[in-house]
């Protein structure tokens, strides 16, 4: 679904920017100086790094005095990662005009991405003063005491940001999170559901709500959160996949799939919710409608490697082993850093006696594994079937070090392995190391 890029924005927003882009079209209009920040905010909003440095561009020659330029400029050369350049022309800025707050906020989120949070709740703060969306600011200055691991802070602030706008979504999330990981759930609950008593329109609350009950395996209550929040707006993806969930824990497949249909006509991601219809038709065992779906997410998107990957775990389980192959192949190709996919052509191949075949693969690619003894233990398997003791003794020497602990679950995970006395003993000696 094509979404209207304008969704959120005034319609003279609207307007500015198809102008300004119909000017690549040979079309000629004049621009001045308050609407080419208009044009610019806009794309600096939806980060739109080509429009924006085409806007700043035109603003510079039409106006290379303009201070408000060169607060774009600033932004563009932030977001290119060219930190100097804009904390040089900010610096500027804030000699020539010491009480602009959008200078101060343009610093605030440069030493935000520079990795200097007290700067940046220092600049915050000053930014503050005129009262401009103080939600956002405050939600800023929150996110920054949680990276310098000043929790208290971050949550009286995130508090604060929500009390200025209920329906701040990222702050109200943000403090749920950190509720969580405090282990502070009632307490979060009791909060959110004052939230939504006190203001029953606003959609996050209802959302948070839904994800806090979720957290705590309250799936009935959180399945009723959610669809008030999507009752407060039927486009609220998040929410939709909130629910899914739910039904899903409480193993109502049919309504979480349902729950990810209704969101098709709203996301901006229908390779995504595709996937997901096509995962819970696979963990349901119905491999023919999962691979359908799978089938039409990788339509949309031919990049998806872990829609690739369940194709070839469909395929598999509907007896079409080297369709599977391909499929995993392909996964691998798209993301070879990802653990899964070798893994599960690794036992494709051994469950068809392909030992030799899940040998190579794993020698090739057991360096870069991010979990080695997943990779390291099928290797060793592959060397019994194979008769190649001497390589399997080697490994079991060489990954004692970092994996002896765990050889004994070598013998559950492949009985022939315990039949074994030499392996046994060898097994027993390291596993102590």
């Amino acid at each position: 679904m094509n979404l209207d890029r304008f969704k959120n924005f005034e319609q003279d927003v609207r307007e500015l920017v198809l102008a300004f882009e119909k000017q690549k079209e040979g079309h000629t209009s004049y621009f001045d100086v308050d609407q080419l920040e208009v044009i610019a905010d806009y794309y600096l909003e939806v980060y739109d790094v080509e429009g924006l440095e085409s806007a700043v561009k035109l603003g510079e020659q039409l106006f290379p005095s303009s201070n408000e330029i060169r607060l774009r400029r600033a932004h563009l050369l932030s977001i290119q990662g060219q930190y100097s350049k804009a904390l040089a022309i900010l610096q500027r800025l804030e000699q020539s005009e010491p009480e602009n707050t959008d200078v101060f906020y343009a610093l605030g989120a440069l030493y935000s991405l520079t990795d200097q949070s007290q700067k940046s709740i220092e600049y915050y703060r000053k930014a503050a003063r005129d009262g401009y969306q103080l939600d956002m600011v405050y939600g800023n200055i929150a996110d920054e005491y949680y990276k310098l691991g000043k929790t208290a802070e971050a949550i009286a602030y995130y508090r604060k940001s929500i009390q200025k706008n209920p329906d701040e979504s990222r702050s109200l999330y943000n403090l749920a999170c950190t509720w969580d990981e405090q282990g502070c759930n009632e307490e979060s609950v009791e909060y959110f559901s004052q939230l939504v008593a006190d203001h029953p329109f606003s959609k996050g609350a209802w959302y948070c709500l839904g994800c806090v009950y979720s957290w705590m395996s309250l799936f009935e209550k959180a399945t009723d959160a959610f669809e008030y929040a999507i009752a407060i707006d039927k486009t609220y993806v998040q929410a939709y996949l909130g629910l899914s969930d739910c039904y899903s824990h409480l193993g109502n497949t049919v309504l979480a799939i349902q729950a990810l249909r209704d969101t098709l006509e709203y996301t901006p991601d229908r390779p995504f919710i595709l996937y997901r219809i096509g995962r819970l038709y696979l963990r349901q065992g119905n491999f023919h409608t999962a691979s359908t779906y799978l089938h039409d997410a990788l339509k949309e998107d031919p990049s998806y490697s872990i829609a690739w990957n369940d194709l070839g775990r469909c395929c598999e389980r509907l007896g079409y082993p080297d369709e599977a192959a391909g499929y995993y192949r392909r996964a691998i190709d798209l993301e070879p850093d990802a653990d899964e996919h070798w893994i599960c052509l690794a036992d494709l191949y051994l469950s068809t006696q392909r030992y030799a075949e899940a040998c190579a693969l794993l020698e090739s690619s057991r360096g870069d594994a991010t979990d080695r003894f997943s990779f390291d233990s099928r290797l060793l398997y592959c060397y019994y079937k194979l008769g190649r003791r001497n390589r399997l003794f080697s490994l079991l020497m060489e990954d004692s070090a970092s994996f002896g602990p765990m050889y004994h679950t070598l013998l559950v995970m492949y009985p022939e392995f315990a039949q074994d006395t030499e392996i046994v003993d060898v097994i027993n000696s390291l596993s102590t190391i």
